[in-house]
């Protein structure tokens, strides 16, 4: 009986390095490769920065992540708030918001000086969000109310390139 028991201990033992052999080899051939400092030739440099962009935009930006605001995966169901409502916002800014998280003018509401401090740094935007007070401008577009800006937008008066 231990005879028997022996065979299957070391039949596992066997089974479970052949297992994490083939794991390793397959999971090494499934990632890029990471490239050492050196004088080696840097052709895939491009490639691997799309590819680091593409995951996440938050890792494009030497920002620390400290004060990052309150971001979303997605906009709620009800869809997104027109940002560009907010002077200071233009479309392009409006899609860097979005392409990090922030679609709504409830989470521009809730930040902190320091998240705007954040957003300013990582959209390099120095001083806009607070010169222009998007904090304040965003609590009362979230309450329903307009500001002399946001009309002038919906109005088609001001253009929002």
């Amino acid at each position: 009986m231990l005879e028997v028991a022996s065979l299957i201990v070391v039949n596992l033992v066997i089974a479970g390095f052949i297992g994490f052999l083939i794991g390793f080899i397959l999971g090494r051939n499934s990632f890029p490769k990471i490239k050492s400092i050196g004088n080696e030739s840097n052709v895939d440099d491009s490639r691997s920065e799309k590819m680091k962009y593409a995951l996440n935009p938050i890792f494009k930006k030497n920002s620390g992540l400290d004060f990052k605001p309150l971001v979303l995966s997605t906009p709620k169901p009800i869809g997104k708030d027109n940002l560009t409502k907010i002077k200071g916002i233009n479309k392009k800014i409006e899609m860097d918001l979005n392409n990090i998280g922030i679609y709504h003018f409830e989470q521009i509401s809730k930040w902190s000086s320091k998240n705007s401090e954040w957003i300013e740094a990582f959209l390099l935007l120095p001083g806009v969000a607070r010169s222009y007070q998007w904090v304040e401008q965003a609590k009362i577009l979230h309450s329903g109310k307009d500001t002399a800006y946001s009309l002038q937008v919906e109005n088609g008066e001001v253009e929002v390139d």
